[in-house]
């Protein structure tokens, strides 16, 4: 039964999205389902250069090295001749050993190559799993770590917004915003329609709505106007 907590967990976590999605439905789901592609975009971005960071400047790699090291010290990688090239039999057949997921096997032997060992400073088959495991660890949790940071704060913002809402002289200002914002949206849809109606060049509806628009200042200036006609 110890072996299935793990699996047992996973889908219990997905049961409650699915319940949470079909109380909330498609809508509102979408919006939370945004951010959080907004936020995974953002950190992808920044992932690397934190990290990188992490590894040239703090004592974090060279500490996670000596664990790895000491943690897997009992699989006699130091066994492996030296003289091996890497990527040979034997050493596969120890990263195999390791029992890691098909993922990290198939990463560790794809990259088990003299251009990675130079990139990681490492002679040796012990160092190089160490060390690439070690880099692997700080990349992982540096994305995970800024994920739940901003995702925290997308949280703390949308519920600060809630509150601020409540507030009558605020709850007026939002609505204006808003009107604004609902009226700016509109607008592209009508420049969108303009653009739209350019497909009907020699036809009658084009004919009649360019002399609607001719014989409407308003209209002209939001034909003659439309920025999105740059975009063609």
């Amino acid at each position: 039964m110890s072996n299935y907590y793990l699996l047992i967990g996973v889908i219990i976590v997905l049961a409650i999205g699915g319940v949470k999605g079909y109380r909330k439905g498609f809508l509102r789901l979408a919006v939370w389902f945004a951010g959080l592609i907004a936020v995974l975009f953002i950190v992808t971005k920044i992932s690397p250069y934190v990290s990188n960071f992490l590894i040239e400047n703090t004592s974090l790699y060279t500490k996670l090295q000596e664990k790895i090291v000491t943690a897997y010290e009992n699989r006699e990688t130091d066994d492996i001749p030296g003289s091996a090239l890497p990527g040979s039999g034997a050493e596969n057949d120890a990263i195999d050993s390791f029992g890691f997921p098909e993922l990290i096997t198939d990463t560790l032997k794809s990259n088990n190559t003299s251009e990675i060992y130079d990139k990681l400073a490492v002679s040796l088959f012990r160092d190089y799993i160490a060390g690439y495991l070690s880099a692997l660890s700080i990349r992982a949790g540096t994305f995970v770590g800024l994920f739940v940071l901003l995702a925290i704060t997308e949280f703390i913002v949308f519920t600060a917004i809630k509150i601020l809402e409540k507030i009558p002289v605020l709850r007026t200002f939002n609505r204006l915003l808003g009107m604004a914002s609902g009226i700016t949206l509109s607008l592209v849809f009508v420049w969108l329609f303009f653009l739209a109606v350019m497909m009907f060049f020699g036809h009658s509806f084009g004919t009649w709505v360019f002399a609607q628009v001719g014989h409407s200042r308003f209209l002209t200036y939001l034909f003659n106007n439309n920025i999105l006609f740059d975009l063609l």
